[in-house]
């Protein structure tokens, strides 16, 4: 299982550390495809799946979309349709849709590679975290004329990580099925901010 290492980008990688600490879908891809070339076992498979399951579209390849994010960003949408007298069909959808992307059914198939996934999911969360760090708008005070501070930034991070990784999982009924969603996201937190 992936560990971070905080002075991991200075060393000279070696694999898998150099595939899962990178956050560029192409460099990840290339990563991959010369590591498949010299060992295609079955977990590097599975690594190909989650993959593409996570950055391409059925015939359309590399979309520039991250759909691990995109699923997250939406979550919150999906879980007030649960309940909603007009939305359930569109809630079973979204929710195979999750199940889909984050390859839910081949986890349960495939108990013996979870840390997969899991490495995954921390790479997933290693990369929200840089982009929340950077973004004005989640940074930014009122009309964004200042940042907020960097123990407010925290808890911002914490409270927001908590609802995707934690509240919302068990409010979509997935809370058996994303527990390492859910772990990966703590492990990942603990290491920005220890």
């Amino acid at each position: 299982m992936l560990r971070f290492n905080r002075n991991a980008r200075e060393q000279s990688l070696i694999w898998p550390d150099n595939y899962y600490l990178e956050t560029n879908a192409k460099v990840r891809e290339d990563i991959l495809k010369a590591q498949l070339e010299k060992e295609p076992s079955e977990e590097n498979r599975l690594r190909y799946r989650l993959w593409k399951k996570r950055y391409t579209l059925p015939g359309k390849g590399i979309t520039g979309i991250d759909h691990y994010m995109k699923l997250v960003l939406s979550m919150e949408l999906t879980a007030q349709k649960r309940n909603s007298l007009f939305g359930k069909k569109s809630f079973r959808k979204e929710l195979g849709q999750i199940r889909d992307i984050f390859c839910l059914d081949q986890l349960k198939e495939c108990p013996d590679y979870a840390y997969l996934w899991k490495d995954e999911f921390l790479n997933f969360w290693s990369l929200y975290i840089e982009v929340c760090r950077e973004d004005k708008n989640y940074t930014g005070e009122l009309l964004g004329l200042g940042r907020i501070s960097g123990e407010r930034l925290t808890n911002k991070l914490k409270n927001d990580m908590e609802q995707k990784a934690v509240i919302l999982p068990e409010k979509l009924g997935l809370s058996d099925d994303l527990s390492l969603f859910g772990e990966a996201a703590r492990e990942a937190f603990c290491y920005y901010f220890p």
